[in-house]
């Protein structure tokens, strides 16, 4: 269709450049011969026979603004819109719509799950709170028997002394020594006693850590990337390819994710391969847990998609990722403490899955 309005364009210009070349001819014989001449026209001659000079420049220049307005009609004429393209913008609508119910749905679920752990988790909380208020009634009734205790022991020592005040001294003594010897163990029992009520409560703060810390493991990390985010989100695309992007209707990460590497690759700055690795590092950083350095060192390891993520053995891939993230530590683009741990690792395949 593109082949046949050019060659009608170029036939109707042809066509008016032969007229403007009669009427330039027709002028420049008025001047030489005068009004009133008489020509032959090579076509018209045959069928309408001669003709004054000025009717032939009246002809001439006539057909000149006829098929000059012919030109130009055709040239800026509307083209109709291919129908491989309107059939590539519905397919790409059609997968955007996919791609936003599946993550509405994906939304949806893990707030189910996360009002799910926090029920869980208040339960577990309330029992262990119930278990410290009964080891702490526990414990205060050991301190009141033991207060209790010693109360009796210096009261019968009292009692003793004034009905041994008579006796010889050396009974006495020996009595002293009895009740210091009780009085010592007394004493003694009651530093056990405070010596457990220490380590009770260092193992209770042991315990809250723990507590704190299966929260924090029960608790999904959030994505650090969202399919209504801005591409300029995306690590490695700046303002001026963000947007080109726009200018192929590209909004959003999701539009991003859901356009053929091939037409950015043909449409803006970056080539083919940049565009696959930009839509990787964007495919990765949805997933919970995993940063744009993370994102950098999965690729660099092999890793582009959600799925090749998904069916990698956890020991393979840590090795791989922990030579990778030394490599970056030594050139400065991590830190030590940024290096992803074997637990970090295993987070991502079971969010990826």
């Amino acid at each position: 269709m593109i082949t046949t309005r050019g060659i009608t364009v170029w036939i109707s210009a042809f066509v008016t450049f032969l007229s403007i070349l009669y009427s330039f001819g027709m002028a420049v014989l008025l001047i030489n011969e005068g009004a009133g001449s008489i020509v032959e026209p090579y076509i018209l001659g045959s069928i309408a026979g001669n003709l004054s000079v000025e009717s032939y420049l009246w002809i001439s220049v006539t057909a000149t603004f006829i098929f000059l307005g012919i030109t130009c009609i055709l040239v800026y004429r509307k083209q109709p819109p291919d129908p491989a393209i309107v059939k590539m913008f519905l397919k790409v609508g059609g997968n955007l719509a996919a791609l936003r119910k599946s993550q509405e749905a994906s939304t949806t679920e893990m707030a189910d799950q996360m009002e799910y752990n926090r029920k869980v988790n208040q339960r577990f909380f309330s029992t262990v709170s119930l278990d410290l208020k009964e080891d702490n009634k526990e414990t205060l009734a050991l301190l009141t028997a033991q207060g209790k205790a010693i109360k009796k022991v210096g009261s019968n020592l009292i009692s003793m002394i004034e009905k041994k005040a008579g006796e010889t001294g050396e009974k006495m003594a020996a009595d002293l020594k009895k009740y210091e010897v009780a009085i010592m163990g007394v004493k003694r029992l009651s530093e056990e006693g405070t010596t457990a009520i220490k380590n009770q409560q260092a193992k209770l703060e042991e315990i809250k850590l723990r507590l704190q810390r299966i929260e924090g493991n029960m608790v999904p990390d959030q994505a650090k990337l969202k399919s209504l985010d801005n591409p300029e989100d995306i690590k490695g695309i700046g303002p001026a390819l963000g947007k080109e992007l726009r200018i192929l209707g590209i909004s959003s990460v999701g539009e991003f994710l859901t356009t053929d590497p091939v037409i950015i690759g043909e449409k803006t700055r970056v080539s083919q391969e940049m565009a696959e690795n930009l839509q990787a590092t964007a495919q990765l950083m949805m997933i919970p847990g995993v940063d744009s350095s993370d994102a950098d060192l999965l690729i660099d390891a092999g890793i582009k998609s959600r799925k090749e993520l998904a069916d990698n053995d956890l020991i393979q891939l840590s090795r791989k990722v922990g030579e990778l993230a030394k490599i970056y530590v030594d050139q400065g683009k991590i830190s030590k403490d940024e290096c992803p741990t074997i637990e970090e690792i295993s987070s991502w395949i079971r969010m990826a899955r």
